[in-house]
């Protein structure tokens, strides 16, 4: 029986991941007399902890980390999040000739199939880290201005503890914590309804099971 949903490897998206410092690079150079960034790779793929559905499909995640160093930062403090959105998203759909492009609700998503001929795509989000630390970009929800995809700067999640707990525990441990929790609950999480309120993403995910390994741990 073929299951649904399984573990994905860092072998696994390796070519994913290097077509998303390809599309990066190529952003840089092209985006460097607007804005200079730095880049992370975060999310399941970065932790072990990333899935693939039936049909192969898979996603990757990376941050771009935008700069005090960047023009547009120096001229207004990068104040206009629609216009930085657009940039990048334009630049990439010039980048991308194999494949689709979509503005995301945060991301700039692309869609391209590996070497296996297998879908996956990639979500770059982008952050500003001055002055303020932690802002990342979202589409404005206001109804007036949600489809012209009219864009805002909102605060970034906090998760550095969940990840530093995630770093001290034993390799045993991760496995356990990585096999036998994290994996089952994104797969409850990506079974429901898009729409649903109480839908968590892969990060909340993430950071719900360390916390509560760590608890069951510590009292146990």
């Amino acid at each position: 029986m073929v299951k649904e949903f399984s573990r994905l490897t860092k072998k696994e998206s390796s070519y994913a991941r290097r077509v998303a410092i390809k599309i990066l690079l190529d952003l840089n150079k092209r985006l460097r007399g607007k804005y200079r960034f730095a880049f992370r790779m975060v999310g399941s793929t970065k932790w072990g902890t990333n899935i693939r559905k039936r049909n192969g499909e898979y996603d990757v995640d990376y941050q771009i980390l935008l700069t005090k160093n960047s023009k547009k930062y120096k001229e207004n403090q990068l104040s206009n999040p629609t216009e930085i959105k657009n940039d990048f998203f334009n630049e990439c759909k010039m980048i991308v000739h194999n494949g689709k492009v979509e503005n995301s609700t945060t991301a700039i998503t692309v869609y391209l199939k590996d070497n296996m001929n297998i879908n996956f795509h990639i979500d770059f989000v982008i952050i500003k880290i001055f002055p303020e630390n932690g802002l990342i970009i979202k589409r404005n929800n206001k109804k007036e201005t949600f489809h012209i995809n009219e864009f805002t700067w909102c605060k970034l999640m906090k998760h550095n503890d969940a990840f530093l707990k995630f770093k001290e525990l034993t390799s045993n441990e991760k496995k356990d914590l990585i096999e036998n929790y994290i994996i089952e609950a994104k797969v409850k999480e990506i079974k429901k309804e898009k729409g649903d309120p109480t839908k968590l993403s892969s990060t909340e995910v993430f950071i719900r099971e360390v916390n509560n390994y760590v608890s069951k741990k510590f009292y146990n």
